[in-house]
């Protein structure tokens, strides 16, 4: 008789409490993601990544979702939401950078931004933030700007 296969859903938290970071604005946020940016890499091509937050807004980790061109990456939105239901993350904030040095969204990114805020809503997952970075330092916060 054929089993079925078998699916395990697990998380291991920090191993020190005491080096968590914490998000209070998009300038921390921003500087946590430059720290996990490759600076070799940033003017290559672009690069979509996620942050996964608690409800205390704890970051839980940061993934790489999609690796692109000098000009896009395409990001699987399922990809996004199965990181964070496994992290049990409530929040998460998007990031992008912008190898041009380009700081201004697209309007693909304004409308990615909107797909992933209403699946958000859907599992209760919010989205604090899309946070586009560049090469020189600079940073878009979609919240900031009120577009989030």
């Amino acid at each position: 008789m054929e089993r079925a296969n078998e699916i395990r859903i697990s998380y291991k938290g920090p191993a020190n409490r005491n080096n968590q970071l914490k998000i209070a604005s998009p300038e921390d946020a921003n500087r946590i993601i430059m720290d996990s940016w490759d600076r070799k890499t940033i003017e290559l091509f672009e690069s979509f990544k996620v942050v996964f937050l608690n409800n205390a807004n704890v970051v839980k980790g940061i993934s790489t979702i999609s690796t692109g061109g000098l000009s896009g990456t395409i990001v699987d939105l399922r990809l996004i939401f199965a990181t964070a239901l496994k992290t049990l993350a409530t929040a998460i904030i998007l990031t992008h950078n912008h190898p041009s040095g380009v700081i201004q969204p697209s309007k693909a990114d304004l409308e990615l931004t909107i797909k992933i805020v209403k699946a958000g809503e859907l599992l209760d997952i919010k989205v604090l933030d899309h946070i586009i970075v560049t090469p020189h330092g600079c940073f878009y916060s979609f919240a900031n700007e009120g577009k989030i």
